[in-house]
């Protein structure tokens, strides 16, 4: 899929930066080269995607042009670990913790969806 996927901290409804040493120790293991200007490509035994915003100074991140299944797994696990909400344009805004949703802003709550692992993500952008 080559839509973009925004993963984003928030709270009190405000934009925030989410544990990103965390984000990065997740990441790291799966890039398959330098990270250049931010940019770097993930992969997994199964596929791949672009990563933005392993800059220092980004508060998220965004990953594209997303392919395989294991990928959906490794986009929860950031989220997990950094306190991310899982942003898909166009596709319903997805937490993994129901504790998220109270600091997303107003405009992004009526449209919520848990995911705990890959394939619930996979499926709430699928059906979306």
């Amino acid at each position: 899929m080559s839509f973009d996927i925004f993963l984003q901290g928030f709270v009190d409804g405000e934009g925030a930066a989410g544990d990103r040493a965390a984000a990065i120790a997740v990441v790291t293991p799966l890039l398959a080269g330098p990270v250049s200007d931010g940019f770097g490509r993930i992969v997994t035994a199964d596929g791949e995607a672009d990563i933005h915003g392993l800059g220092e100074d980004n508060q998220g991140l965004m990953i594209n042009h997303v392919s395989g299944r294991r990928i959906w797994q490794r986009i929860v696990d950031v989220a997990i670990a950094a306190g991310y909400v899982v942003l898909p344009i166009g596709c319903p805004v997805c937490v993994v913790d129901e504790v998220m949703i109270g600091h997303l802003p107003d405009e992004l709550r009526p449209d919520v969806v848990l995911v705990r692992d890959g394939g619930e993500l996979e499926r709430a952008i699928a059906h979306a």
